[in-house]
């Protein structure tokens, strides 16, 4: 009996992670897409908060393709990308977490930026988004930079080192102690911190101020206070989803000790957190629909302008054909009355 329940849990976790994830990651690659070509779109590319928001799109279609994308190779099909080879292992890992820590920076400028645009404290040019958005992805593409250096196809300490044992991308702690000991007991706490602790709090302490300062600013003028809304509400609702869905996986990786992780429990339970985790980086679109009115109209243009081009190719397509079938029947007349003259 006490066999049969790890072996139950571990079926259960990949039954439940091989329905799931193909699902989140479709809505994830359409929705993410789409939301990207209409938030750059000219009357929404106005707005520097929609760079920041397409960009957003574009982070977390790759924390869902880097990460959860493995775990579903590696629970319907057994594959490991980081098995591959050493490569595989170190670039991975590297994108993995650059992706994941990317999307908590974008909310916090795109917040930060959009409290002081409509509270009018200052005004920031495209220029000026563009370069900060630049020196995020460089911070973080450095920052995170370590696990590609020290990342590498060898034997897990965790387990006894025999020929049958197949290799994992991790640190080998004989070769690099101290920085094994940085990953394991620093890196976890100061991540937490760092990327989910202070993140949500700005998210959150920003936010409110907006709300305070978009029902202030109506009062004095409703015309202007429309056209800010559509793009404010779409954070807004980014935002609290994110602080809403991502904020357990994180506690809960943080908090959970090491022993924790070979129970048969844990395994399910990291499963349904990280599935919930990674639905937040999947609904923007649905978000972005319900929330903004100026999305929702750019959106019907955006599907109409594809249409008219289909059908404009069709119509090409038809006329060239017609064109083609005449100049042939022309050809052919020609050729009948030179036959006949002769």
């Amino acid at each position: 009996m006490n066999n049969s329940l790890p072996y139950s849990h571990v079926n259960l976790t990949r039954w439940v992670s091989s329905i799931i994830t193909p699902i989140i990651l479709f809505g994830c690659a359409i929705g993410n897409i789409v939301s990207f070509f209409v938030l750059l779109r000219p009357r929404l590319r106005k707005e520097t908060t929609s760079i920041y928001l397409a960009l957003l799109c574009f982070a977390e279609m790759g924390t869902c393709y880097t990460g959860l994308l493995r775990q579903f190779l590696l629970d319907a099909f057994d594959l490991d990308i980081r098995k591959i080879n050493s490569f595989t292992c170190r670039i991975h890992i590297y994108l993995t977490y650059l992706f994941l820590r990317l999307v908590p920076i974008i909310l916090v400028l795109v917040t930060l930026q959009r409290y002081l645009y409509v509270s009018q404290l200052a005004l920031c040019s495209l220029k000026q988004t563009l370069i900060q958005l630049f020196c995020c992805i460089l911070f973080v593409c450095l920052a995170e930079f370590h696990f590609f250096l020290f990342y590498d196809l060898t034997y897990s300490t965790t387990l006894t080192r025999h020929d049958y044992i197949l290799l994992q991308c991790t640190v080998d702690s004989n070769y690099h102690k101290i920085y094994y000991k940085f990953r394991s007991q620093i890196y976890p706490k100061l991540t937490l911190v760092l990327y989910t602790i202070i993140p949500l709090g700005i998210i959150i302490i920003g936010n409110v101020l907006l709300i305070r300062t978009v029902r202030q600013s109506s009062k004095r003028s409703r015309s202007k206070t429309k056209k800010k809304r559509s793009v404010t509400r779409m954070l807004y609702a980014v935002c609290i989803l994110y602080t809403v869905l991502t904020s357990p996986a994180s506690i809960f990786l943080a908090i959970a000790p090491a022993s924790y992780e070979l129970k048969p429990t844990f395994r399910l339970q990291w499963t349904l957190l990280r599935l919930l985790f990674y639905l937040c980086h999947s609904v923007n679109f649905i978000l972005f629909c319900a929330t903004g009115s100026t999305f929702r109209q750019e959106l019907i243009v955006f599907l109409k302008t594809i249409c008219f081009c289909r059908l404009n190719c069709r119509c090409r397509k038809i006329k060239h054909n017609n064109i083609t079938l005449n100049n042939r029947i022309q050809h052919d007349l020609i050729q009948n009355k030179n036959k006949n003259l002769m």
